[in-house]
């Protein structure tokens, strides 16, 4: 009879778990238990490896969510600026043009709009004229029958030499009949059936032009006209 002595020191087979997750096939998981796998391979690694294996095993699912979170945050800007309404557009001749966010809230504060996120005033500070201030030039001249025709500004202001250059009729709207008869007649000798006349320091500094007087009309192609009788009805009462 053959006896063999156990050696005291030498390891036991470790036995396996067929319960342990870590010992099972992936197709015999269940979820829960694909989760607590991920959980314990992660566990056991230091932040760079979890990072290369987040990237290796989850790009498309990285991938995706920035997606869905580019495609919402660029649909809620589309939204918010499809509500957004030009409540008054105006042209301003040869002005500077350096502050026209500052210039656009202090006109939107006239009409009382300044705290509305989805109303503002738009202001067209790009066309200019030559030394003469009669003519435009070939580019303002394009800018500014375009816009004209497109129903693109409701109030013009001008110098007076490129002003008186236009025929009332074709552009402007008939003030007689547009303004109040009180607010008409507040303008004194100022007002004539198209155009506004004003020497006005404080809106010259505003809207960054360097000639006076300044010279105010309403479009008669205007979208907006109520508000822009209402801002001339404003600038009445600062004379």
């Amino acid at each position: 009879m053959r006896i063999e002595l156990k050696d005291e020191n030498q390891e036991e087979p470790q036995k396996i778990d067929e319960n342990d997750i870590r010992y099972k096939h992936e197709t015999d998981l269940t979820k829960k238990e694909k989760r607590e796998l991920e959980k314990m391979k992660l566990a056991s690694m230091g932040w760079k490896g979890k990072l290369q294996y987040i990237w290796a095993y989850y790009k498309p699912q990285i991938f995706g969510l920035i997606g869905v979170i580019a495609v919402f945050f660029i649909g809620k800007d589309i939204y918010q600026n499809a509500q957004i309404k030009t409540s008054l557009s105006v042209m301003v001749i040869d002005s500077t043009g350096s502050a026209q966010e500052a210039a656009a809230k202090k006109l939107e504060e006239d009409l009382g709009i300044s705290d509305d996120p989805y109303h503002r005033v738009s202001l067209d500070e790009s066309v200019r004229t030559g030394q003469s201030q009669k003519e435009l030039d070939t580019y303002s001249q394009m800018s500014f029958t375009t816009k004209i025709a497109a129903k693109g500004v409701d109030i013009l202001i001008a110098p007076e030499e490129f002003f008186d250059t236009l025929n009332g009729d074709d552009y402007f709207a008939d003030l007689t009949e547009m303004l109040p008869q009180e607010v008409y007649d507040s303008f004194g000798e100022d007002i004539s059936k198209y155009s506004v006349t004003l020497d006005s320091k404080e809106l010259g500094e505003l809207l960054e032009v360097n000639y006076e007087p300044l010279k105010i009309g309403i479009l008669s192609n205007s979208e907006n006209s109520e508000n822009a009788v209402k801002w001339i009805t404003v600038l009445s009462k600062k004379l």
